[in-house]
């Protein structure tokens, strides 16, 4: 699932502004909610928000 790491790079790059950062990390849990229903992954909806949740916080460490 490479593919979602680069999804969630990409919507963290489209949201990012100094500061506000739980705010931003709803609009990127919002935004792959959207992706998730629209995909319909075989991947139970709290699995794919731990996993989501935990590369959100790694990628802001990493890229910012």
């Amino acid at each position: 699932m490479k593919w979602l790491w680069d999804v969630v790079k990409l919507f963290m790059l489209l949201v990012e502004r100094p500061g506000e950062g739980e705010k931003k990390k709803a609009e990127v849990l919002e935004l792959l909610d959207e992706l998730y229903e629209e995909l319909d992954l075989e991947i139970p909806k709290e699995v794919f928000d731990s996993i989501v949740s935990v590369a959100i916080d790694y990628l802001a460490m990493v890229l910012f």
